[in-house]
């Protein structure tokens, strides 16, 4: 998912930063021929740009490089391209560049070199910069900690609409960190971040809209912000949208869709939602009642670290030693990296 959004991240730099008048010159014929997907020939009409210093071109090649188009993917030689953009002060350039040595787009990733980048970036006003310029200083990245620093980076970003602002600056709020809690405030937040899709904000305000914290209580309300983030691939979304089906709150009660959204959750590593799968396989509520499945989920929650001895002694009785050698040699499986077991 990294690398995916590296690619985008550097190609939105590319197309981002091509001013009209480089269109209009030498390096148009590379740009049409990079829009029409002719990637050699853009290549090959870009690198003598990009070796006297044309930006547009040497970002061109870094997109071509990391995305391996047309070219075996080698995102050193993409860095090293993207680091002459960003040598002459190319915002977009930084912030691909920083994404890189941040997230290990690079062989050898140097955080404080991505800090370096996105400080370079974040001060000439790119929004995304900003907002991963303040995770760094609030996760102690790259350099100190400063949690004050990362609010006020944070800050600048949500201001301007970034949803990864808005979400990481309601983080703050809602826990106290660097600024006085403020759970009204972290809720405006994380809805501005929310209502642009960002998953995470999403199921965090779907959290305090089912609880009534920092809103007011909205069970419905919640279903819909845990769905939008569940359909993403948030593991607590999904876990959260379960327990909500299996009661009725918010939702009418519906023991398949439960099992379905425990088992999404489940399958992305939730020990929680493990634990709940387990006990539906058990009591065949939602699903096919199947003792290798229980014994299997049972066993992955535990090891997750929740513990439910009234599942596991109410299925005792029933476990044979041929369920547990068949989920013992499941288990083997995974270890051995074969992926998460089928619902």
């Amino acid at each position: 998912m990294r690398h995916l959004f590296l690619c985008v991240a550097i190609l939105s730099a590319c197309l981002g930063s091509i001013t009209v008048s480089q269109a209009q010159e030498d390096f148009a014929p590379a740009m049409e021929a990079y829009r029409e997907g002719r990637f050699g020939e853009a290549l090959k009409l870009a690198k003598p740009l990009a070796e006297k210093g044309n930006v547009a071109a040497q970002l061109m090649l870094g997109s071509i490089y990391n995305n391996g188009e047309g070219v075996a993917p080698d995102t050193d030689e993409a860095a090293r391209w993207l680091a002459k953009a960003a040598d002459q002060g190319d915002a977009g350039a930084q912030y691909a560049l920083g994404m890189m040595h941040e997230y290990g787009g690079v062989s050898k990733p140097r955080p404080e070199e991505a800090r370096r980048l996105f400080t370079a970036a974040a001060n000439q006003g790119h929004l995304a910069a900003q907002a991963e310029l303040g995770m760094m200083y609030a996760a102690g990245r790259g350099g100190p900690q400063d949690l004050p620093e990362a609010a006020s980076w944070f800050g600048k970003a949500a201001a301007k609409g970034n949803a990864n602002g808005q979400y990481y600056l309601g983080t703050l709020y809602a826990s106290g960190r660097g600024m006085p809690e403020d759970l009204g405030e972290a809720a405006r937040l994380f809805t501005l971040a929310a209502d642009q899709g960002h998953p995470m904000a999403n199921f965090q305000l779907g959290l305090m809209l089912q609880d009534g914290i920092g809103v007011t209580k909205n069970p419905t309300a919640a279903i819909t912000r845990f769905r939008t983030a569940a359909e993403r691939g948030v593991s607590g979304a999904q876990t959260s949208l379960g327990f909500a089906y299996l009661g009725g709150d918010g939702v009418e009660k519906n023991d398949t869709l439960a099992a379905k959204w425990f088992a999404e959750a489940a399958m992305r590593g939730d020990a929680l939602a493990q634990d709940r799968l387990a006990r539906l396989y058990f009591l065949g509520q939602g699903v096919t009642r199947d003792l290798t499945a229980a014994l299997l989920w049972q066993t992955l929650a535990e090891e997750g670290g929740v513990t439910d001895e009234t599942l596991k002694n109410a299925m005792e009785p029933e476990i044979t030693p041929e369920i547990r050698a068949k989920v013992a040699e499941e288990i083997r499986k995974l270890e051995a990296g074969a992926g998460a077991p089928a619902p």
